[in-house]
């Protein structure tokens, strides 16, 4: 069963989420946080809750604070934003169900924030990084003009539409990214971490998510994949190797 619901973030604001349900009962919850301006709704995040509902997960999955179907403004597509969403969507299921285990990841940005979160919150039991980020869009050339300017424009394209939605990020998004190192939180994590890299990676470099994981404590998992690069999304053929990779990593002790 799928079910759209809409939660109240940390400001009153809805964040909008689906929720996919299990036919039978389930103590496992999963949560997955989409990339940089990314959706809830593109492939690889709706074909994967599928997945992990065949695992026996609940999975939700849902639009950051500022962007898509949720509420608020692009300004308030922060990092500490970012992580309060992902701490309401996770009282929000556990006011309904005391899961006891509960797995934390995404793509991308989204990767970045599970990790990020996962340090802070004790009651995430497995933690998945799809190609996290961690500082390589943040320094150089495009801070520089991001700031020059007072705000980055991206745009992204709007699922089963040709079309694109346009996103004018102000470079306070990059301040209030400042505040936090990835490369120290993931040292706090203590649960099963796997972290996935694609070979052909030009936004989050293979090397940098192996730096990153190298910095994480057992037990831990890197998996490269060859031939797939950051946009695996737009190919259902990468979608499910990537998907299978990470469904055989939950074995991980």
């Amino acid at each position: 069963m799928i079910e759209k619901v809409k939660i109240k973030n940390s400001k009153g604001q809805n964040i909008s989420a689906v929720i996919h349900r299990p036919d039978i009962k389930t103590k496992k919850l999963a949560i997955l946080c989409p990339g940089f301006l990314d959706t809830k709704n593109y492939d690889h995040l709706i074909l994967l809750s599928e997945e992990l509902l065949k695992k026996g997960f609940t999975v939700v999955r849902f639009d950051p604070t500022g962007t898509w179907e949720s509420e608020g403004d692009i300004s308030e597509y922060l990092t500490s934003q970012y992580l309060n969403d992902v701490r309401s969507v996770l009282e929000y299921m556990l006011k309904e169900k005391n899961y006891s285990y509960i797995l934390l990841g995404g793509h991308s940005r989204g990767g970045l924030i599970s990790i990020l979160y996962a340090s802070l919150d004790s009651r995430i039991s497995f933690v998945l990084g799809i190609m996290p980020s961690s500082i390589r869009i943040m320094i150089g050339t495009k801070r520089e003009e991001w700031e020059k300017a007072g705000f980055s424009i991206a745009k992204r394209d709007i699922p089963k539409k040709n079309e694109e939605i346009e996103f004018k990020v102000p470079y306070s998004h990059v301040i209030d990214r400042d505040q936090f190192n990835v490369f120290e939180a993931v040292k706090k994590i203590t649960v099963p971490l796997v972290m996935i890299a694609g070979e052909l990676d030009k936004a989050c470099l293979p090397e940098d998510v192996k730096k990153l994981f190298d910095q994480a404590n057992e037990p831990k998992k890197f998996i490269l994949m060859k031939n797939i690069g950051h946009e695996y999304r737009h190919n259902l053929l990468e979608i499910k190797e990537v998907n299978k990779e990470i469904i055989n990593s939950l074995e991980l002790p």
